[in-house]
């Protein structure tokens, strides 16, 4: 145990603040889904679908009964999802992957969006422990018929469908598990405790907070 702390604490002096900025959100996330307050340094923008798409709106979308959350509903959507979240993984210096990756989805506001709740396990490098965590993200069709990934959203009325959703129970009930998940970890593991301790206060003197 000593000398896997002594390694964990030569590796933590290594902090990329696009890293942290990445963690931190994250596990922001775990606590406020509904904010959708994701971070704009690692965000992919997506391609914008054309204006007659976008003037397409899905009916009944902000029912929970007409549109509930769906695990692995959409085989292409799972897909980009899972890239992306290993992009996140591989930029940053301190994350050694992102596991058991679940992505639950609900239709967009509009034609061919998807907002996407995502579960995961994060592992922190030299941390045995992992940190549950819960991300949103938006996914939409590109020109060429593709799915683009966004962490950042632009436009104000997806921003307020977004948050209008993540209010329906089933989103809830799932924040909620994460939440209990990320704590039993946290309380679980005393170097887990200390990295993520040390990874706020990092932030916190990155951004003079």
């Amino acid at each position: 145990m000593e000398g896997r702390s002594k390694d964990y604490s030569a590796r933590r002096k290594v902090r990329g603040r696009a890293g942290i900025i990445i963690t931190l959100a994250v596990l922001v996330l775990v606590i406020g889904v509904a904010g959708f307050s994701l971070t704009n340094e690692k965000a992919r923008k997506a391609q914008k679908t054309n204006s007659e798409d976008l003037k397409t709106e899905n009916r009944g979308c902000s029912s929970m009964e007409l549109n509930p959350l769906r695990m692995d509903e959409y085989p292409e959507i799972t897909g980009v999802v899972d890239k992306y979240y290993q992009s996140l993984g591989d930029k940053a210096s301190f994350v050694e992957a992102y596991d058991n990756i679940k992505v639950y989805t609900k239709l967009g506001k509009y034609k061919d969006t998807y907002v996407a709740f995502v579960r995961y396990e994060m592992k922190i490098k030299d941390i045995y422990t992992k940190v549950p965590g819960l991300g949103t993200v938006y996914v939409c069709k590109d020109k060429d018929g593709g799915y683009q990934v966004s962490a950042a959203v632009e436009e104000e009325d997806v921003k307020s469908y977004i948050n209008e959703i993540a209010q329906h129970e089933d989103v809830q009930a799932l924040i909620e598990e994460t939440q209990t998940a990320y704590h039993e970890a946290v309380q679980s593991d005393a170097l887990l405790q200390e990295a993520l301790i040390d990874l706020k206060n990092a932030y916190e003197d990155s951004t003079g907070s």
